[in-house]
Formats: C-alpha cells, structure tokens, sequence
C-alpha cells in the first residue's frame, strides 16, 4: 500500500502565510498520498492517525523542530515504537538543527520534489538515523534539557526576528552581564534546587544550573558539546550540575569543538536512564519546544528514527 503524509505547521515562524507552500506540496505529492495543514495538536493527532490508517510509510513533516517533536511523538504512540515510518524533515521553523544535520536541499519544496521522486521511482534513499530520547513516558525528542537551555530559549523566543543571528547576539550579550555582573545571565542560567541518578547513580549535586541530555552531537550553531552521543547504541549523552555561567562561558570553545568541558561541577556520561527530582516544577525543552513545569523529568533511550535526505547516490 504505502504512500506519504505532509503535515505543515502554519505556526512555525517560516510557515507564516503558507497558502502557496500548500498548494506547491500538493501538486509535488500528487496521488501519492496527501499534504494537510494542522494548525493544532488535535488537529495533528487527526492528520497522523489517516496517515496510518490509509498504511502511509512516510511522513513529512514542514516546521520546526517543535514540530517534529510533537509529530513524532504522536507517531511512536500510534505506530508504536518498532513500526514506524520514515521522518522528512522540511525546514520551516524557527530552529531547523534536524534539517541541518540531516542534509538535502534546504528549500522545503525542492526536498519534498526530491523525496516523492525517488519515492514513486522505488530508487534507494540517502538517509540518517536519529536515536530518541523518550521523555516522561510518552514525549520523544533528541535534545531534552532544564535550566540554562530553557533559560536561554525563553529570553530568545521573545527577540524580534529569532534565527542563529539572534542567538549568538544573544549569547554574546548573556557573556557581557556576566562580565559587568548584569541581570541577564542570572535570569538564564538559574539555580535549580533538585536532585538527580544516572541509570542508578546518585548524582552528587543538590542544584543545577544546567540540566542537558542529547541523543546528537549539536544543538545549534555548531556547537557540539555532546561528543558521547552516537558512541553506544542505546545510550545518549548527560551533561548536568550546578557549573557557574563562567565556568560554562569559559568552556564555550571546547563545546564548539566536541571536547570535554572537564568541570568538576559538570556530571558529563552515558546514560540510558536519568531522572531529576526538582524541589518546585520547572519548565524544560525537547528540541526547542517549551513544555509546561514538571516535578520530575525522566528520561529513558527510545527508538531510533529514519531521517531521508534524498535519493542515494
């Protein structure tokens, strides 16, 4: 049976007055399956559940991604976990990494006439593997974090025109409050009352600052401080503790770099398993999307994912 399922996010910052981007979708995807525009949640977990319905084996999904998380997320549950599709990601968010790291052309409808070529021609496709990180039982994601990442993320949805410009000014103005003792870089890296385990282990800290798990090497603007994610299947990558915002500024060109951090402050492994107990409910990220407070933020190693980039070469 097969066939592709386009969902496009007309909230995401590079969806904004999509009716053209639609109709291109629809006229590249032709009989071969269907495009549908959510413009929430529900409306979503309604495109998803036809998609699988009607036996589709692809799902395309344009936005950012938060809306790739929200897509897969709802994709394992109805799939479930050892089922599921193939994942294209078409850049039309504000933070666009998968796309990034995934590959292909970056215009979305140039990628999605690529796919569904190779696609009807049955020719083999380039792609990527993407291991998730299951998220409170029921969220999946790659890059999950409390602390400084929602700190940061909060102070940068607020700017005017967010993209990788925004963010560095950002972090250049987060380095200058440090250095003249300002409000800012108190109000994003904040001290988390909590406590926290590693598939067991009792980590020896009662706050964090930072609170970061990562089943890819990058979170933006090529900084790679996730140098262990990738080395074993089954496991992603845990950088947390209560590290001073100098200590975190002064290993900025080693996380550029891929390097350790080499913090005593900074609880830096492997895990399948990690929990936090916060002391009050903090707000916490998956892959740039924001989500209400939570007391406990457990996360677990998910399936993997394909991610198609185009028509092997």
């Amino acid at each position: 049976m097969g066939g592709i399922g386009v969902v496009l996010n007309p909230n995401a910052a590079g969806n904004r007055g999509a009716g053209r981007e639609v109709d291109r979708f629809r006229e590249i995807v032709a009989d071969n399956g269907e495009v549908v525009v959510t413009a929430d949640l529900a409306e979503l977990e309604v495109a998803l559940r036809r998609f699988h319905d009607r036996g589709f084996d692809l799902v395309a999904v344009c936005g950012g991604d938060g809306s790739m998380c929200h897509a897969v997320s709802r994709v394992v549950q109805i799939w479930g976990e050892w089922r599921l599709p193939d994942f294209v990601a078409l850049r039309g968010g504000t933070i666009n990494n998968i796309a990034r790291t995934v590959g292909g052309p970056a215009r979305p409808d140039a990628m999605l006439q690529g796919i569904v070529a190779a696609y009807t021609g049955g020719r083999p496709f380039a792609s990527v593997d993407r291991p998730l990180i299951r998220v409170n039982g029921s969220l999946y994601g790659n890059v999950v974090g409390a602390g400084l990442i929602t700190g940061f993320l909060e102070h940068y949805y607020r700017g005017r025109n967010p993209g990788p410009v925004s963010a560095a000014g950002l972090l250049v103005r987060c380095g200058i409050s440090w250095l003249a003792g300002g409000k800012l870089i108190d109000a994003v890296v904040p001290r988390l009352a909590a406590r926290a385990q590693c598939d067991g282990e009792v980590l020896p800290f009662d706050a964090f600052t930072i609170v970061l798990a990562s089943s890819v090497s990058h979170i933006g603007l090529g900084v790679t401080p996730f140098y262990l994610s990738g080395r074993k299947r089954g496991y992603f990558h845990v950088l947390a503790g209560p590290a001073t915002p100098g200590q975190l500024l002064g290993r900025v060109p080693r996380f550029w770099r891929g390097f350790p951090a080499t913090l005593d402050s900074l609880y830096d492994n492997m895990a399948q398993r990690f929990r936090v107990e916060f002391a009050s409910p903090q707000s916490y990220t998956i892959d740039g999307e924001l989500f209400d407070p939570v007391s406990v933020l457990e996360l677990e190693s998910g399936p993997t994912v394909r991610f198609l980039k185009g028509e092997s070469v």
